[in-house]
């Protein structure tokens, strides 16, 4: 949407919509996370450098990950779904864990009616969720990371993918990320339509 009459006619041929733009915050919006949102091009890592990218892994990266993980609790971060659970509990939790190896999983699942918080910041600036996963990966002590995404986002899949590419290319990613002895594989899996595969345990 949003759809009027003139343009029912065209949603048999395909048409759903036009894409919002989120390069202008809306009024009395502060933004945070969207801060770089139209100032980025997705598909493309020097413009994701260019407005920072990369430089809080590349500071994580010389303190130990006890130390970001205080940071993290210190902050009183927490998840952006309805439980709103603290980030630094969650994350030191996988941190003691003995088990390995561990994982880091991104849920972009959204299959809330109506929630596209995921969404937008994968279209707007995917080396954040990249950079931000390879984050805590390295604070909990993990080496794999899976991006849990709907079936239904076909081009933010291909994007995030493209992503990916572009990180592990240059050093950001993969074997011994930014000359250190850290590394880190993410991989994007698309869901089948199941609601109750975005939940915790079912991840």
């Amino acid at each position: 949407g949003p759809v009027t009459p003139a343009r029912i006619l065209d949603i048999p041929t395909g048409w759903r919509g036009e894409a919002t733009a989120y390069a202008q915050p809306r009024p009395g919006e502060v933004r945070v996370l969207l801060a770089h949102a139209g100032a980025i091009d997705p598909w493309s890592l020097d413009s994701a450098l260019a407005c920072g990218a990369y430089q809080s892994l590349e500071q994580a990266l010389t303190l130990a990950p006890h130390e970001i993980l205080d940071a993290i609790e210190a902050s009183g971060l927490r998840g952006r779904g309805g439980a709103g659970f603290p980030t630094g509990t969650k994350w030191r939790a996988v941190a003691l864990g003995r088990h390995t190896p561990k994982y880091v999983v991104c849920n972009a699942d959204e299959s809330e009616p109506c929630v596209f918080k995921d969404r937008v910041l994968i279209d707007t600036n995917p080396h954040q969720i990249l950079e931000g996963m390879a984050i805590a990966a390295y604070a909990v002590g993990a080496t794999e990371g899976v991006i849990y995404i709907r079936g239904e986002y076909a081009p933010q899949a291909a994007l995030l993918e493209h992503a990916i590419h572009q990180a592990t290319t240059g050093g950001y990613l993969g074997e011994r990320i930014l000359g250190t002895s850290f590394s880190l594989r993410l991989h994007v899996h698309r869901g089948a339509g199941a609601y109750i595969c975005g939940e915790e345990t079912a991840l």
